[in-house]
């Protein structure tokens, strides 16, 4: 079905019938989880707002006034059989990733259902958390200086620009929370991500950087055949394109989120290489140090130039890595000479 034929009134609609059909069950449990009031948990309002519209979901914010309080949720809504099937993986990803990072730092979801859409077709919604305070995070020029910096979409107020610590914090938090959600044992991983799709919200408060992870599209093994049948190391190997694919993909975005490729700037890496080790478990970071200390410096650069070839996602990516990989090995290879003698 294309997205083409779902007016908003038909989107509306659909999502009415979720919340008054079989979504009231599940704005009932939200609430008994994210309210503190002693009212009765079922809603007698609730506010709507259509918040944007993205490649597979077009997600509604969700305002519920209880007593004194005001509860946010997001419903995603996929009106597209990619949509669906997107879906479909996520919740699954959602679940299995929830088990392995901080409480709090992905959506709780509470509840899924299917509603008739135009012309026999279904649309598919799941209800979750909505992260209040937190917002979509690009690089983009700033007009001050006109030097590349990172914009915070804060569509409460207004945008703002992070400062290069606290960009630095961005950058180790989602090198932390990804590694969190690694699991050595079977390569499992988020795959694929990006910050162009705003994958991650980021909060400051009080100078101080939250991050949250929104989305979780896959949860699988990227190497093919990678099972626990595997030596200590091919483990370790599995880790290494991990690692190596993470420092890559965590400097790419694109220029407000939809212009031309944009690569982050040096603080990223250093960045990314703490958050990287402060996400492994203390022996796994032992043994894999120790691994890292084994390659030279052509060696590491040689396995970069083979992961950056096959974890591409975006045509546009290539020349973007192709300019930056020589100088990204070195300042790589420079940070891990810091992080890999102490433990």
């Amino acid at each position: 079905m294309a997205s083409a034929v779902v007016t908003h009134a038909a989107y509306f609609t659909a999502v009415q019938a979720y919340l008054t059909g079989p979504g009231r069950g599940h704005l009932e449990q939200a609430l008994a989880h994210r309210s503190s009031s002693k009212e009765p948990s079922h809603p007698l309002r609730v506010d709507v707002a259509l918040e944007k519209h993205g490649e597979f979901y077009h997600p509604a914010r969700i305002d519920i006034p209880v007593g004194k309080e005001r509860v946010s949720l997001v419903l995603n809504v996929a009106v597209t059989s990619a949509g669906s099937e997107c879906m479909a993986s996520e919740l699954v990803a959602l679940k299995r990733v929830s088990q392995r990072l901080p409480a709090g730092t992905v959506p709780t979801v509470y509840g899924q259902a299917g509603i008739p859409g135009p012309l026999q077709t279904e649309m598919t919604m799941f209800l979750a958390d909505w992260f209040h305070g937190f917002h979509e995070f690009h690089l983009s020029d700033d007009p001050r200086d006109g030097c590349q910096g990172m914009v915070v979409w804060d569509t409460d107020t207004r945008p703002y620009y992070l400062s290069e610590r606290q960009q630095a914090e961005v950058y180790r938090q989602v090198a932390y929370l990804l590694t969190r959600a690694y699991d050595p044992a079977t390569g499992e991983q988020i795959y694929p991500w990006h910050h162009a799709s705003g994958d991650f919200i980021v909060r400051v408060r009080d100078g101080s950087v939250g991050l949250r992870l929104i989305s979780a599209r896959q949860y699988a093994p990227t190497l093919a055949g990678h099972s626990d049948g595997l030596d200590e190391e091919a483990h370790l190997m599995a880790l290494l394109v991990f690692f190596l694919n993470l420092t890559l993909r965590n400097r790419i975005d694109r220029l407000d989120g939809t212009g031309e490729a944009a690569w982050a700037g040096d603080v990223a890496v250093p960045a990314t290489v703490t958050g990287f080790f402060e996400g492994l478990d203390r022996d796994i970071r032992s043994v894999f140090k120790a691994f890292l200390a084994s390659y030279r410096f052509s060696e590491l650069v040689e396995v970069l130039s083979l992961v950056a070839n096959q974890y591409r996602l975006m045509p546009m990516e290539i020349p973007l890595l192709e300019i930056h990989l020589e100088a990204h090995g070195e300042q790589l290879y420079a940070a891990l000479q810091e992080a890999i003698p102490g433990d």
